[in-house]
């Protein structure tokens, strides 16, 4: 009887402490907008086109967002951005949903730009206006005007690049002029041969 009482009470203290891991896992330090903006490798707010799961959730897991900018307050101007975060939030995952916009804090990796839920993100509405005082924004606070004046004003990203047009014609044209000019080559010579014999 005792060595069941005694797995039933380490079985409820590994759920406690495994509860209480999550619950305090990921802690946050409360940085200035400014540090943030000069801790950040990319600032920027875009609408996510696409959100992946890279890793499964058992080992914090990671996803890897899509996102499209509208506009860039640091960092290279591209209209596409892959970050990557941890799928869970106790890992200091931060939780992108395909559609929404953000405004988003991200820093570089060997992987490439990665983003948590310390990095002072925020959801914003749909749109694609420069972030002004009266933009509603979803968690972590609301925007202030220390923080619109830290990220300065934003440029505008570069065009994607266009899909390459019917223009050239593509690799058929030139076979379809290979073709002609072997033709040509064989009628002439057929031609030759003919004038040769009746002469």
């Amino acid at each position: 009887m005792m060595p069941r009482i005694i797995a039933v009470f380490a079985l409820m203290a590994a759920f406690l402490v495994t509860v209480a891991g999550a619950a305090h896992a990921c802690s946050c330090r409360d940085l200035p907008p400014k540090e943030r903006v000069r801790d950040s490798a990319a600032v920027f707010t875009a609408t996510a086109t696409a959100v992946r799961v890279d890793e499964e959730m058992l080992g914090g897991g990671k996803v890897t967002a899509t996102l499209r900018a509208d506009h860039v307050y640091k960092g290279d101007p591209g209209a596409e951005f892959e970050v990557v975060t941890r799928a869970q939030g106790a890992a200091c995952g931060y939780e992108f949903a395909e559609g929404e916009r953000y405004l988003l804090f991200a820093r570089a990796a060997d992987s490439g730009l990665t983003t948590s839920l310390c990095s002072g993100n925020r959801r914003l509405p749909p749109g694609d206006s420069p972030l002004s005082l009266s933009d509603e924004t979803y968690g972590m606070g609301e925007l202030t005007a220390e923080l619109i004046t830290a990220l300065g004003t934003p440029r505008a990203p570069r065009p994607a690049a266009a899909e390459p047009g019917p223009s050239g014609g593509g690799p058929i044209v030139p076979a379809v002029l290979a073709l002609a000019g072997v033709a040509l080559m064989v009628a002439v010579a057929w031609a030759l041969r003919r004038s040769r014999k009746a002469g």
